[in-house]
């Protein structure tokens, strides 16, 4: 009988150090996100039909700046001034495990309106200090550093500042838009709902549903080594606190981030936002590409229609 229990204790003791190892293992693919320019530049050909070189044809030669985050972070970002009399700024917020860049996609569908641009790598990404991603919990506080900095250093106020965020880098928007500091408005591209779904959607897609026996182990790891509370990367829950109008997009046929997650974060925003549930076909944040005319139309009027004066395109200015 003593045998037997040792027997036991001995395979439990291998069951929950195995549970851990494996759990730690996977929270590696959640907080290392493998990012660097040169993989996001390569991505834009294969991805965009274009190039870099391209793309940044379209923008001036950007000043390259450095932002204190949230934490003191140190953030890396590109200001790009249109031009010194521009009314407006558009602030980029980039995917998981890209750079900048790849917001390069969305100056097209803005162009008209004129404005100046900032793009910046994410905490944990490219040029920006920071060890770990926290799925838009630290870094919707960076967003809100960076929009100040636009503020003091380029003198612009609030009604003349826009966040446009891509993917993670759109739940990341949605989050900050909680906060007190209120933009004219946001533009979210197929956001997750919250973190847990971000990874175990997928994680599901690629391993099967046992890996959501794993997932309390994970997601605890995740806890401990980020040093956040995941429960608390959840754009479903911050959208109610948004005041700001939203403009919320998603393709219905996401094979990526379903885009349940953004009609039910749509079914929580402000009475002032829309909802755009593209029947395009595309796959995950493709309809700036692959239907660039229709989403920059989309966008065009509800700038106009919420009358964001500082955004319009000359065409379609009021007198001042």
């Amino acid at each position: 009988m003593k045998r037997l229990k040792i027997i036991i204790v001995v395979l439990a003791l291998f069951f929950v150090a195995s549970y851990l190892a494996v759990s730690y293992t996977l929270s590696n693919k959640i907080l290392q996100t493998n990012s660097s320019m040169e993989r996001t530049v390569k991505e834009i050909p294969i991805y965009w039909n274009t190039t870099f070189e391209k793309m940044m044809d379209l923008l001036p030669e950007p000043s390259s700046v450095q932002v204190t985050g949230f934490e003191e972070v140190q953030l890396h970002a590109q200001y790009f001034e249109v031009s010194d009399s521009a009314r407006c700024v558009f602030i980029f917020s980039h995917g998981w495990g890209r750079n900048w860049p790849n917001m390069l996609k969305y100056y097209p569908v803005v162009q008209e309106c004129g404005c100046n641009v900032v793009m910046y790598d994410h905490r944990a990404h490219g040029k920006s200090g920071g060890k770990y991603p926290t799925g838009g919990i630290k870094e919707s506080k960076d967003l809100l550093k960076i929009t100040e900095w636009v503020k003091m250093e380029k003198g612009y106020s609030l009604d003349q500042i826009a966040w446009a965020g891509s993917s993670w880098g759109a739940a990341t928007v949605l989050m900050a838009g909680a906060s007190d500091l209120d933009p004219a408005f946001i533009v979210a591209d197929s956001p997750f709902q919250d973190w847990y779904s971000a990874v175990f959607e997928r994680a599901i897609e690629d391993y099967g549903s046992g890996i959501k026996f794993l997932s309390p182990g994970v997601m605890q790891i995740v806890n401990m080594r980020a040093g956040v509370n995941f429960e608390e990367a959840s754009p479903l829950e911050k959208a109610k606190e948004i005041s700001e109008p939203v403009f919320l997009i998603h393709s219905e046929a996401d094979p990526e981030t379903s885009s349940s997650q953004s009609v039910n974060i749509s079914e929580m925003l402000n009475r002032k936002s829309e909802f755009h549930h593209t029947p395009w076909g595309n796959e995950h944040v493709m309809d700036v590409i692959n239907n660039q005319a229709d989403f920059r139309g989309l966008l065009k009027q509800f700038i106009i229609k919420n009358d964001f004066r500082y955004f319009k395109a000359k065409t379609d200015r009021d007198s001042i």
